[in-house]
C-alpha cells in the first residue's frame, strides 16, 4: 500500500520523482487559493478580521512553498526578512514542507531537524505544528519518529494535525470530527487542533464558534476551547468585547481557554515579539499579562516527568489551567 494515501496527487508524483527538492520543488508549490477564505467556504461576513486571518494563512503558504525550493539555510535568510509578527506562520509552513521530504527520504532527510536550529529555534512551537500538517497527509505510521521531534513539542504535530483537517476539509471535516467515537488520548491533542481551526473557519467569530463547539460531546470541549484561547491570543482578529464574549461562551471551560491562550503567549514570547493583539487578547483570557501567563507554562513544564510521554503533555495542559483557575 502507498504510504501517501492522503498527499494531493501534484505533490505525491513530485515526492516520488527525485530525491533532490531543487528538481521538483516547483512541482510542490502550493497555490495562493488555499488562503482565499471565500473560495475555502470560511466565514466571510467579517471582512476585518478575515483580511488578518487570511494574511496568516499566505504567510503560512509562503514559508512551505520558500522550504521546498530552498535549503534550510536559505529558508532561514529568507523568513528573517518578513515581518516578525508573521514569521511564526511562514516557519509553520516551512515545517510541513521539509517533514514532507524528510519523510518521503524513510529518515534519511534532517532538513526539519536543522530548521529548528539557529533561528528555528525561536519558532520551535511552530516548527512542530507545522510537521503535523504534513503527519495528517502521509498517514505513515512511523512518520513521528522519522523526524527527530522534541520529546515534549512532539506532541504539538497532533495539534497541527487537527488543525490541517478542520482548515483543509471545512465544515464538512468538523461536522465528522462532531459525530466520530469517543476519542483517544492522542485525538483528544487533535481536537486542540481542530478548535484552533475553527479560528479561521469562522473569521474570529466568538458566536459562531461557541455554536460549533457546543454541537460536539461534551467530553471534547475542552479541548477544542484550548485550541480556540490559542488562536485567538496567537492570530488576533478579534476586538476586546468579543474576546470578552468568547471568555463568557467558554463558561465552565475557561481554564481550558487560558491555558491555549497561556500557549500563545509563551510561543509569541519566546520568539521574542509579542504584537499588540496578543498583549490585548491574553488578558482578557487568562485574567493576568502575558508574561505572567507564559510563566504558567514553564514553571508547569517543570513539574513534568520529562520522559515525553503523551500523558505528560496532557498533563502540562492540566498543571496550566489549574494555574489559570487560581489566578482567576
Amino acid at each position: 500500500m502507498s504510504v501517501w494515501p492522503s498527499v494531493p496527487p501534484h505533490l505525491r508524483s513530485g515526492l516520488r520523482r527525485a530525491p533532490a527538492a531543487s528538481r521538483w520543488g516547483r512541482r510542490l508549490q502550493l497555490g495562493a487559493g488555499l488562503a482565499d477564505f471565500a473560495a475555502r467556504g470560511f466565514h466571510c461576513g467579517r471582512p476585518t478580521s478575515r483580511d488578518i486571518l487570511e494574511r496568516h494563512a499566505r504567510a503560512f503558504l509562503g514559508g512551505f512553498n520558500t522550504a521546498v525550493r530552498s535549503t534550510p539555510s536559505v529558508t532561514h535568510h529568507e523568513l528573517g526578512h518578513l515581518d516578525a509578527g508573521e514569521r511564526g506562520f511562514a516557519y509553520e509552513g516551512a515545517g510541513m514542507a521539509y517533514a514532507l521530504l524528510d519523510t518521503a527520504l524513510f529518515g534519511r532527510g534532517r532538513r526539519t531537524t536543522v530548521l529548528r536550529e539557529g533561528p528555528g529555534r525561536a519558532y520551535t512551537h511552530l516548527i512542530h505544528v507545522g510537521a503535523g500538517w504534513a503527519l495528517a497527509r502521509l498517514r505513515h505510521p512511523g512518520a513521528r519518529a522519522l523526524l527527530r521531534l522534541d520529546p515534549l513539542h512532539q506532541w504539538l504535530a497532533l495539534d497541527g494535525h487537527g488543525f490541517s483537517h478542520g482548515f483543509f476539509g471545512g465544515r464538512a471535516a468538523v461536522a465528522r470530527y462532531a459525530r466520530g467515537a469517543t476519542p483517544g488520548r492522542a485525538a483528544a491533542v487533535r481536537h486542540q487542533g481542530l478548535g484552533r481551526s475553527l479560528w479561521f473557519l469562522e473569521a474570529a467569530d466568538p458566536d459562531r464558534i461557541a455554536r460549533t463547539v457546543g454541537a460536539f460531546p461534551e467530553d471534547r470541549r475542552g479541548h477544542l476551547w484550548s485550541g480556540v484561547g490559542l488562536a485567538a491570543c496567537y492570530a488576533g482578529g478579534a476586538d476586546d468585547d468579543e474576546l470578552d464574549r468568547l471568555r463568557a461562551h467558554a463558561g465552565p471551560y475557561g481554564p481550558d481557554l487560558a491555558q491555549g491562550a497561556a500557549f500563545a503567549a509563551e510561543a509569541r514570547r519566546h520568539a521574542g515579539h509579542v504584537p499588540e493583539h496578543t498583549r490585548r487578547a491574553v488578558p482578557r483570557l487568562t485574567g493576568t499579562d502575558v508574561d505572567a501567563a507564559a510563566d504558567w507554562t514553564v514553571a508547569a513544564r517543570d513539574q513534568l516527568l520529562g520522559d515525553g510521554s503523551l500523558d505528560d503533555y496532557l498533563l502540562w495542559r492540566v498543571l496550566i489551567a489549574r494555574r489559570a483557575v487560581t489566578a482567576g
